[in-house]
C-alpha cells in the first residue's frame, strides 16, 4: 500500500484532574477532544482518522499510570488497534517524567506516532526528545508547585476563619455567592436541643437514645453536582463528632489550633465546653468503673482486609483469665463485616518474628510501632499484610491456633481447598469492568465510593485485566489451595500485567506456575 493511502488509526486521550465541571453537556474533556479531532480532520489527506472509542480519565490525577481509560488505550496499543496517539497537551497524558519517558519507549517499540495539538515536536529526533522532556520536567513542576499552593492557601484561609469546603454540617447552610457559613434556623434550633440532651444525661449512649426518639438525623444536603444526601439517623461516632465541633461557637480548627470563624455562633460557649468537658469524662468510664488502656502494639494501625474499616481491640474474660482481640470496627450504616476476630496474643507474637529479619534486630514495642504505617488482615486467607514507614511492603500467613474449635475448621479447609485470593481478584476486576460498561455506575470513581475502597485500588485491581485473556482464565480456575501461601500472589501477577507483549507475559506466566507446582 503506497504511504499517502496508508490509514492512521488515531485514538484521542484526554483527562482532566477533578471532577469541577464534568456535569456540564461541554466540558474540559470535550473541548480537548473537539481540539484533537479538529486537527486529525486537517491531516485527512494524509490518512488520519480518528477512532470512535473513548479513552476519558475524568477526575483522575496525571501523577501515576493507573488511569482505566490510560489502561484501555495502551491495551489497544498493545493488540494494534490504535496507530497514533493524540492528546491536547502534553501533560494530559502524564505529568511524570518517568512514567512518559516509560510510555515513550512502549510508543517508540511498537511504532506507535504521538501528537500532541497545542506543542509540536517530533519524537523521531534527539532534539525532539530533548524538548519533550524539558515539557514534561515543567509540568511535573508545576504539579508540584500547584500542591503546595493551594496547601498553603487552605492554611491560610483556615487562620483567617473562613470555612475552606466539605461536608455542611447540621446547623449550617453554604452561601451560593461566596462559601461563607449561613445560619439555618430551623437546623440551629435542633442542634441547640441536642447540646441541652447531652448537658442533661450522663452516656452518650444515652443522648444518642434521646435524640433517635425525637427523630433527630443528619443534615440533609444537595452536592453541587446535584446529588441528593438525605438525612441518617445519627450513629455514637457522628454524634460525638457534632458535639466536638468548634463550628458551633463560631470558631474553625486547622491541624489541631483553634482560631476565630467567621460564621455567627449557634450554641453558647459555656454549653459547649460544659458538654465537651462531660464527654471527655464519659470517655474514661464504662459502667462506672474505669476504663482501662487496651495494651496494644497496634493500636489504630490495623485495618479490614474485607470491609477497609478499622480494627479495634476488645477482650473477654474466661475464669478470670482475659484474652485480647482485634474485631472489625462496626458501622450501623453498613452491613455487619463477617471477619472473625483476631487474637491479639499470636497475632502480636508472629508480627515480632517477621519483623526480626527485616529490622535486623529483636524489635520492641518502640521500634515496632516506628516502624509500622499500616497492617491489613484477611481472615479467610489468615494473611497479614504489612506496610513500613519507609515505602516498604510484606505479607505472611498467620500460623493456625492449635484450639479445639480451630482443628475442625483446619480439617474441613484441608478436605475442600480455599479458593486462591488472586482469582477473586480476577473475577472482581471483570465484574467491576462490566458494571462501568453496562452503564450501572457512572464511573470507578462512583464505584470505588460505594464499594469504600479507595480509587487507586480499583485501578491496582483493574490492571489484572491487561493480562492475556488466556492466562486471565488460567487465573479464574487456578486449583484450590489445600495449605500455605497462594503459589501465585497478586504483586506478582501485577508484575506481569505491565509487560506490553502477550508473548511474554505468557513465557512469565508459565515460569511462575511451574514455580508454584501448580502443573
Amino acid at each position: 500500500m503506497p504511504e499517502s493511502s496508508r490509514i492512521l488509526r488515531c485514538g484521542i486521550y484526554t483527562r482532566k484532574s477533578t471532577t469541577e465541571g464534568l456535569e456540564q453537556e461541554f466540558n474540559s474533556l470535550e473541548a480537548q477532544r473537539e481540539s484533537a479531532e479538529a486537527y486529525i480532520a486537517s491531516q485527512r489527506q494524509a490518512g488520519w482518522t480518528a477512532l470512535a472509542e473513548r479513552y476519558d480519565d475524568g477526575g483522575v490525577s496525571g501523577a501515576s499510570l493507573e488511569r482505566p481509560a490510560l489502561c484501555r488505550l495502551l491495551s489497544d496499543v498493545e493488540s494494534g488497534r490504535v496507530d497514533c496517539v493524540v492528546v491536547y497537551k502534553v501533560d494530559r497524558l502524564s505529568r511524570s517524567l518517568l512514567d512518559f519517558a516509560r510510555l515513550m519507549s512502549l510508543f517508540e517499540r511498537r511504532g506507535i506516532s504521538f501528537v500532541s495539538v497545542t506543542q509540536e515536536f517530533n519524537t523521531t529526533t534527539s532534539m525532539g526528545r530533548l524538548t519533550l522532556n524539558i515539557l514534561l520536567s515543567f509540568a511535573q513542576f508545576e504539579r508540584e508547585i500547584i500542591g503546595e499552593r493551594t496547601r498553603d492557601k487552605l492554611g491560610a484561609a483556615r487562620r483567617k476563619g473562613k470555612w475552606i469546603g466539605g461536608i455542611p454540617v447540621l446547623g449550617y447552610d453554604v452561601d451560593p455567592r461566596g462559601g461563607r457559613l449561613l445560619v439555618n434556623a430551623a437546623e440551629a434550633e435542633r442542634v441547640r436541643e441536642i447540646f441541652a440532651v447531652a448537658a442533661s444525661t450522663t452516656t452518650l449512649t444515652a443522648v444518642l437514645r434521646e435524640i433517635d426518639e425525637r427523630g433527630y438525623t443528619t443534615k440533609d444536603w444537595t452536592s453541587q453536582g446535584g446529588r441528593q444526601h438525605p438525612g441518617r439517623p445519627f450513629s455514637k461516632n457522628a454524634l460525638a463528632a457534632l458535639l466536638n465541633n468548634v463550628l458551633y461557637i463560631g470558631s474553625v480548627s486547622h491541624k489541631g489550633v483553634v482560631y476565630p470563624g467567621e460564621q455567627e455562633a449557634i450554641v453558647d460557649r459555656d454549653l459547649w465546653e460544659r458538654v465537651t468537658g462531660q464527654l471527655s469524662v464519659r470517655s474514661c468510664h464504662q459502667r462506672g468503673r474505669p476504663h482501662h488502656k487496651q495494651d496494644s502494639l497496634l493500636a489504630g494501625l490495623v485495618s479490614c482486609a474485607k470491609c477497609g474499616r478499622p480494627m479495634t481491640m476488645t477482650h473477654t474474660r474466661v475464669q478470670e483469665r482475659r484474652y485480647t482481640y482485634y474485631v472489625c470496627k462496626r458501622d450501623p450504616r453498613q452491613p455487619r463485616c463477617k471477619q472473625r476476630p483476631l487474637a491479639a496474643a499470636d497475632f502480636e507474637r508472629a508480627l515480632a518474628a517477621q519483623l526480626r529479619p527485616v529490622l535486623g534486630y529483636e524489635p520492641g514495642r518502640l521500634n515496632i510501632e516506628q516502624a509500622i504505617e499500616r497492617v491489613s488482615w484477611d481472615g479467610e486467607l489468615r494473611e497479614v499484610s504489612v506496610g513500613l514507614r519507609d515505602n516498604t511492603r510484606f505479607a505472611f500467613q498467620l500460623p493456625e491456633a492449635n484450639r479445639p474449635g480451630q482443628q475442625r475448621h483446619r480439617q474441613e479447609r484441608e478436605r475442600v481447598g480455599r479458593i486462591p485470593r488472586i482469582s477473586r481478584l480476577m473475577a472482581l476486576a471483570i465484574r467491576i469492568h462490566r458494571l462501568v460498561s453496562e452503564g450501572k455506575f457512572r464511573d470507578y470513581a462512583e464505584l470505588a465510593r460505594l464499594g469504600q475502597v479507595s480509587r487507586p485500588r480499583v485501578s491496582q485491581i483493574l490492571n489484572l485485566l491487561n493480562l492475556r485473556p488466556s492466562i486471565q482464565e488460567a487465573v479464574l480456575f487456578l486449583p484450590g489451595i489445600v495449605a500455605g501461601p497462594d503459589p501465585v500472589t497478586e504483586k506478582r501477577l501485577r508484575r506481569i500485567a505491565q509487560v506490553i507483549d502477550w508473548e511474554s507475559q505468557q513465557a512469565l506466566f508459565q515460569a511462575l506456575i511451574g514455580n508454584g507446582n501448580l502443573g
